[in-house]
């Protein structure tokens, strides 16, 4: 190949958006895809072949594959979901190594106890958890800690869209929700070896998102979360806001995320950092080292002009030095996750609709069409089955009063549970 070729190991959901960007920027795309991991079946539908030069598909030999990547000489090879990290990383260093991240740490960056256990080694403060197969460590260590009585998480310390994360109010249920878990595996296929139970934070949700180069980290947005309880589910996306690009606002939330990517090991590519601002200060939620998902780059582009995927590219033009350390927040958006809170059939999404009458309406993504199928709202999978409206407007308080609107017009929903649908 004369073109320069990047390698994007599992390239699924949001990472999908890098290979066009690339072509269009004169590099050659090529997908490494994992046949030895998880089934991953709600993410295959975001893989196009078509936007790719080559594939090389891993079936667990990593010397062959290595040798039939390392023909085509890429310039950089970088994850595109968690759940290839490990391959991903071993391409890297044998091909990219320049790019790669530190690999001692490939676990920190994958397993959330590992995680928060690097974040701590650094010095950052985390909140208190425990990652094991066993119940009984568990009930030890809540009353070592004084965690009686306290709302408690309860999720796969490898989970990833919030599959599977669950909420023990009071500590009410964790045994039970614990030996459920334990043993399984996730709609994405994921295996929960171990559970981790950590302290339920509360506090304003957060998300940072970046392209790093050689340790140095640039920020292509900043997020703020609206969650809403639903179930034993952890929570629900309500809705997703894009803030300004503010240090004096901001700035101890972003110097504990860069604290994160650096005790993670995390020097190069994209990462997704998930953060709880809580009264003690910030806690770490998760390092989440790729694109963020659910579509988030294309939204940041509406917003700032860039996003994670130009990021990306200039990286790979060699412009890694020269990327700024923020952006500019050219109008407030909002993205408004739809929900439903029933599995079933969809029969009247033409509601939805009205929505384009609002002020700020851009437009939507994915929003569902009358007689498709939906899951109820429990987990960013399910949610994504229903779609969102992004929001755009000078104004930021038009934006939360149309996003009120879009929940009125949602009451009218109707889901006709699947064992009654004709």
């Amino acid at each position: 190949m004369d073109k320069p070729v990047v390698a994007i190991v599992g390239p699924f959901t949001s990472s999908a958006m890098v290979a066009p960007a690339l072509r269009e920027a004169g590099f050659s795309p090529v997908a490494v895809m994992d046949y030895t991991g998880p089934a991953l079946a709600p993410l295959q539908s975001s893989h196009d072949p078509g936007n790719y030069d080559a594939i090389i598909n891993h079936h667990g030999d990593m010397a062959e594959t290595i040798a039939r990547l390392g023909a085509l000489k890429p310039i950089a090879v970088f994850p595109g979901i968690e759940a290839v990290l490990r391959p991903a990383q071993e391409l890297s260093d044998a091909l990219a190594p320049a790019t790669s991240n530190v690999p001692e740490l490939v676990d920190a960056r994958r397993h959330k106890y590992q995680m928060h256990q690097a974040l701590a080694k650094a010095g950052l403060p985390v909140p208190r958890q425990i990652s094991t197969t066993d119940p009984d460590e568990v009930a030890a260590w809540i009353e070592r800690e004084g965690l009686a009585g306290h709302d408690l998480v309860v999720k796969p310390p490898t989970s990833a869209g919030t599959v599977g994360v669950s909420r023990a109010p009071g500590g009410q249920g964790w045994r039970e929700l614990f030996t459920a878990m334990l043993g399984t595996h996730d709609k994405l296929d994921v295996l929960a070896e171990e559970v981790l139970v950590q302290e339920m934070m509360t506090g304003t949700e957060y998300a940072i998102d970046t392209v790093s180069h050689d340790g140095r980290h640039s920020i292509t947005d900043m997020i703020k979360y609206k969650r809403v309880p639903y179930g034993e589910g952890i929570a629900v996306y309500d809705s997703v806001e894009w803030l300004p690009y503010d240090t004096d606002a901001y700035g101890e939330l972003i110097e504990y995320a860069f604290g994160a990517l650096d005790a993670v090991g995390l020097r190069n590519w994209a990462a997704h950092t998930e953060i709880m601002m809580t009264p003690d200060g910030p806690r770490l939620l998760e390092v989440n080292a790729r694109l963020a998902g659910a579509g988030n780059p294309a939204v940041t582009k509406i917003a700032t002009g860039e996003s994670q995927v130009t990021r990306i590219v200039d990286v790979c033009r060699g412009l890694g030095p020269e990327l700024p350390p923020g952006y500019t927040l050219r109008r407030n958006v909002m993205a408004v996750f739809l929900m439903s809170h029933s599995t079933g059939i969809v029969r009247n999404a033409e509601i939805y609709d009205r929505a384009r009458e609002l002020s700020s309406y851009h437009s939507p993504v994915h929003v569902v069409s009358t007689g498709d199928h939906v899951d109820a709202s429990t987990d960013l999978f399910a949610t994504m089955t229903m779609g969102y409206i992004i929001l755009a407007h000078d104004d930021l308080e038009q934006i939360y009063a149309d996003r009120e609107a879009i929940r009125k017009i949602e009451e009218e929903l109707i889901v006709e549970p699947v064992e009654s649908a004709s």
